[in-house]
């Protein structure tokens, strides 16, 4: 192992459960401190190193820079290095939070490793204006972190660590889609950048998850806290596309991967898709593919 880790499981409500342990080269730079706590109702007001929380079970209110965040199995929150938070659990039972810190040097080096990362601009805060980024963690990200609360401190130590990199290096890279996203959106402050690219994307994901089928401007934009007509221009502009032409693209790809991966009838694919014949789902596929569904299919 690399890095130094600790792993300290603690339960305010029976303390003769914490469990510790800590393995790894004393005096490491490269420190992982991974923090799984069990209560009934628990407060705190902390700040620290460049951190991620989520929570196995149970839901957290996290309040940074005056907004609120809340943290589930479905949603993971970053916390930069030094900024102050406070955090509540919502649950009044089997709440555990998850919360896993990285040393600097870590944090550097995972940035790097982003698409035209530069390892010291993330000595100046990886999160500079994002301090509350909150979004719904990609497969990777999800797999990590229940592999590592399903391992506990008694999993090997080695393990244990690489399944946090990989979690680290997840987290930043949402972080630097994020950062990107919030470039291009129509606002002059990056805090009002950030916290507008965060409900855009709690409205892409909600696209993605029902496949592209569906799309409901209205639904999204109560979602965003925008008008339908402002979350039509603030998504062309992040995304390039507006919600009805990305759900689009959604459902294209995923029956062109069905296509592909199945030999299941056409017809069927395309009421899958939500389109109401085949044909007019032969005439989509081909804009959006550049050649018919069966010839894409062979």
């Amino acid at each position: 192992m690399d890095a130094r880790l600790v792993f300290n499981v603690t339960n305010v409500d029976a303390p003769e459960r914490a469990r510790r342990c800590v393995a790894g080269p004393d005096g490491a730079d490269w420190s992982i401190f991974i923090l799984n706590g069990h209560a009934r109702a628990f407060a705190t007001r902390a700040e620290g190193s460049f951190s991620l929380k989520w929570m196995a079970e149970g839901r957290a209110r996290y309040g940074v820079e005056r907004r609120a965040r809340t943290v589930s199995r479905e949603a993971v929150m970053l916390v930069d290095q030094g900024q102050p938070y406070e955090m509540e659990f919502e649950a009044r039972s089997g709440a555990q939070s998850f919360c896993l810190f990285f040393a600097e040097p870590l944090v550097r080096e995972a940035w790097a490793s982003c698409e035209a990362g530069d390892a010291a601009e993330a000595g100046e805060g990886v999160l500079r204006g994002f301090p509350n980024l909150t979004f719904q963690p990609p497969p990777m990200l999800a797999a990590a972190l229940a592999g590592l609360e399903r391992a506990g401190p008694d999993g090997d130590p080695a393990e244990l660590e690489g399944r946090a990199l990989v979690a680290l290096a997840e987290a930043v890279t949402a972080a630097h889609r994020h950062r990107g996203l919030a470039a291009r959106a129509p606002a002059a402050r990056p805090s009002t950048r950030a916290h507008l690219v965060a409900a855009l994307e709690r409205a892409r994901q909600a696209i993605d998850d029902d496949g592209g089928v569906g799309c409901d401007l209205a639904a999204l934009a109560r979602e965003c806290g925008v008008s339908r007509f402002h979350l039509l221009r603030l998504f062309k502009a992040v995304y390039g596309a507006t919600p009805i032409a990305y759900a689009e693209r959604v459902r294209l790809d995923r029956a062109a991967a069905a296509l592909r991966a199945t030999d299941r009838p056409i017809g069927e694919i395309a009421a899958q898709a939500g389109y109401e014949s085949p044909s007019a789902f032969a005439r989509a596929f081909r804009r959006r593919m550049g050649a018919a569904p069966a010839a894409w299919r062979t």
